[in-house]
């Protein structure tokens, strides 16, 4: 999903409203590792999104994306989808959605369900546990696999 430049601009500006309120420093590193995500609903690795910052910051290290990466997560600006696949993926969206995961290209796409939102959590789960969220992945072939089988 390409995000038009209004659009994008309000999440550049939510995103540093975040920052300051958890005291972190809105560095052009960090702006150009969020604006990578900005939009991107392919749930990129750490090294999708190495790549395309090092387009426009060609002196950023792989370690400075993996602990920014690591850091918008503990601060919530960005969640963590693991273990989907052998590395870790990042997804921009922090609000309660699903996953379609493709097991076989390890395509990830997001699913916003109504039907979904009415799921009961088993009393097992919720007797001795704080609940604090949940997420649904459905394991596919997706439409792409399925039609080379």
């Amino acid at each position: 999903m390409s995000l038009d430049k209004k659009t994008k601009e309000k999440k550049i500006n939510s995103f540093v409203k975040q920052c300051k309120a958890v005291g972190m420093n809105v560095t052009p590193q960090r702006l150009a590792i969020y604006g990578a995500l900005v939009g991107d609903e392919t749930h990129p690795s750490p090294d999708a999104v190495f790549r395309r910052v090092r387009a426009s910051h060609p002196t950023i290290s792989h370690a400075t994306v993996y602990k920014t990466l690591d850091t918008f997560e503990r601060h919530g600006i960005i969640s963590r989808l693991t273990p989907l696949h052998e590395t870790v993926r990042y997804d921009p969206m922090t609000s309660q959605h699903h996953h379609i995961i493709c097991v076989r290209c390890k395509k990830v796409a997001n699913l916003s369900n109504e039907e979904l939102k009415a799921f009961q959590i088993p009393a097992q789960v919720s007797r001795d546990n704080k609940v604090l969220g949940y997420s649904v992945h459905f394991s596919v072939l997706c439409s792409s696999c399925k039609e080379r089988e």
